[in-house]
């Protein structure tokens, strides 16, 4: 049983790094919304989310980080949440937090913290899936001949 258990661990690890590869080539939350194929979240993603904040938690310099139960129960709620984003959106979403372009966490991590992040990161990937939408509407006009642009 815990060779299995090590063989999905590993798969998931693997899986992990190829979203980091492909998050790698995003510079913009514009880039983000013309990623091909999103892989959507769900339950089986509950891991690699689990995976991020973990990571999150081992390189933030605050003295109160999360435990183990905290992590399990902000995965639930950013799933229950923010079910339709893809697995390359939740780890730009966290190399954000990361880089500090939400401002410093100073004493403690928490799912509140994180909840309150995702919150405008989700509104700046819905800003930019419209804009990308209005643009390819735009262009068809554009192709079609329409003069009321």
């Amino acid at each position: 049983m815990t060779e299995k258990r090590s063989l999905v661990i590993s798969q998931k690890a693997e899986i992990v790094k190829s979203i980091k590869e492909e998050v790698v080539n995003i510079k913009s939350t514009y880039d983000l919304v013309r990623v091909p194929d999103p892989i959507i979240s769900s339950d089986e993603n509950k891991f690699i989310i689990a995976e991020m904040i973990l990571e999150l938690n081992e390189m933030s310099n605050v003295s109160r980080k999360m435990n183990e139960a905290q992590i399990v129960e902000t995965v639930n709620m950013l799933l229950d949440e923010y079910p339709r984003l893809s697995l390359q959106e939740y780890q730009v979403f966290f190399n954000r937090i990361k880089s500090g372009k939400f401002g410093q966490l100073y004493d403690s991590l928490d799912g509140i913290k994180i909840m309150v992040f995702m919150k405008d990161f989700y509104e700046e990937v819905n800003n930019a899936y419209y804009d990308f939408k209005e643009e390819k509407h735009q262009d068809i006009k554009r192709i079609e001949g329409h003069r009321d642009i």
